[in-house]
This record gives structure tokens, sequence and C-alpha cells, in this order.
């Protein structure tokens, strides 16, 4: 049977699925929104973003590895600017001295050892200039892991979703099963790698320098200072919506002085009960999979 088209699956119009305090944090406006599909888009887009970089840029991921090449689907960065990472981030904060760069990873479980970069602390904070800050994020209880993926520039443009600037992530939507540029730091071949990141300016990505701030102070306890207005949208990127109401979802675990968030795994219920579409190579929740539809949600 063909796959129905997604703008003409009909929804139910009379409530908004998005309800603050139940199942998004906020719903801010973006004057514009892209939708990134795999790494070589995101990576190209995000690379762009941080060379018109003027004020501070954020990195906030499960993982962040220095040696990630930030390059589009030619891989290759054709700028004269560094294609890896690290070397990207010293020479913008060597070039522009009153640029802020702060990267927060995940104090990772020692299971994650051998697929991450060794020595993370030594690799971005003793080799770059002082304005690149690094920190890693311990404040989580014992068997969780902060799992956010977060890029801000000059909080005024915003990528999250599921790529970390970190290697094996890089791919087309090509997915060739060899393609040369898949490779890794020690220039061995990986499997493709599919993800999908967004991009959004204006009234969301202000919330999501507030977000990343907290994350940012609950870590090191330093309060960053918001940056002034900016427009650096990438001429590079058409938007594939304007002006949209976008809901910021979290998850946050209980500790003992903050109760806990659950705000995505509510949207994942309400949404089943509306509609279903769900792209997600780790979807193994049988609270999800039980969650039955509301008789009166429209038939697509």
């Amino acid at each position: 049977m063909p796959r129905r088209r997604p703008d003409r699956i009909r929804t139910r119009t009379d409530v908004s699925l998005l309800v603050p305090q139940r199942n998004v944090w906020r719903i801010e406006r973006a004057p514009r929104v892209a939708v990134l599909v795999d790494g070589a888009a995101c990576f190209q887009a995000i690379r762009a973003a941080f060379l018109q970089a003027r004020q501070s840029i954020f990195i906030v991921g499960w993982d962040i590895d220095s040696r990630t090449r930030l390059v589009g689907e030619t891989g290759q960065a054709d700028d004269n600017y560094p294609a890896e990472l690290g070397e990207l981030l010293r020479t913008l904060a060597e070039e522009r001295p009153h640029l802020k760069v702060y990267l927060l990873l995940w104090d990772f479980s020692v299971l994650y050892a051998l697929e991450r970069e060794t020595f993370p602390v030594a690799r971005f904070q003793w080799t770059t200039p002082p304005g690149v800050r690094f920190a890693l994020d311990n404040c989580v209880p014992f068997g969780c892991s902060q799992h956010q993926k977060i890029v801000l520039v000059d909080d005024a443009l915003a990528f999250s979703g599921g790529l970390d600037l970190t290697v094996r992530r890089w791919d087309t939507p090509a997915h060739r099963l060899h393609d040369p540029h898949r490779i890794d730091p020690a220039g061995r071949p990986y499997r493709p790698f599919h993800d999908v990141q967004i991009m959004v300016d204006g009234g969301v990505a202000r919330a999501l320098a507030e977000l990343v701030r907290e994350r940012w102070h609950s870590a090191t306890s330093e309060d960053v200072a918001l940056a002034g207005p900016a427009d650096i949208w990438p001429t590079s990127v058409k938007p594939d919506f304007t002006s949209a109401d976008v809901g910021i979802a979290r998850t946050r675990p209980a500790t003992e002085t903050r109760e806990p968030v659950r705000e995505v795994e509510q949207l994942f219920l309400d949404a089943v009960e509306r509609i279903i579409y769900i792209e997600n190579q780790f979807l193994t929740t049988l609270k999800v999979a039980e969650q039955p539809r509301k008789t009166d949600a429209a038939e697509p």
C-alpha cells in the first residue's frame, strides 16, 4: 500500500497538541525553521553559523569530539578555515577576541570510554585560547545521562535534534554503502548513519539560550549574560517553514531539590492519541507502544 502524503493527513484542529506545563516547556515563535536531514547538511549549516559568530557559541552534547570534520556533502572545507571542530573553534577564538565559546559535555560513564575522544578536557581546554571554555556535566543522578544535543550561536540561531558534534555522525541522504568521506579519525570507514536536526531563530533560539545557560550554571556555577540581537541565518540554507510556533519539550531527572520533567514522554503519548509519525532509532518504551488512540481523533 502506498504511503499517504504527510500534507494529506487529517488531524484535529480544535485543540493544539502542544500544551505548556503538560507536554512542552514553552511555545515560542521562530521566524525561520529548517529541517536538516543527516550529518552533512547539519554540519555544513553549523559551520556557516560559526563563521558568522561574533558574540558566543554554545555546544551542549552527549558527546563532543574535537576531531569532528564539520563539512558538508563534498567532505571538504572550502572557506580557508580548518575542517576539524577543535581547530576551527581555536582559529575563530584567536581571530575574534570578543567571541566566547562554551563546550558542555556529559561526564560520561566508563562504559562509553572506547567510543569517546581520549582526554577531551586536554584537547579542548589546554590547546585553545582563553575564550574557549570546556566543562564536564555530572549534574544527574546515578544511572542517568545528559542527552540534549544543542548548538547555539550568538543566542540568535539554534540547532537541536539527534546529532552530536562528534565522529561517526557525518553522512549524506544517499547513505552510500562505500563513501570515501565517511571515515573516522583513524581512517576507518563506518556504516551509514541517519539522523535529523532542526535549525531555528527568533524566540525559539532565545528560549534555548536560557535552557543552555541553566545547564551551564548547574555544571559550573557560572552565569553567562545573554548576547545582543543578531541575524546570522546562513544564506545557503532555505527555511522549510516561516513564522512557525515551536514547542520545546524537555526531559530532566528528579533530584533532591527538583521534581522530574517528563515533557518529551508526555508529548509522545499525546501525539500517539492524535496521529502517529515516529522516526526514531531507539523506540523501546512500552508506555508509548501501548498508548491507545482516542476514538474522537480523526482517521487518516
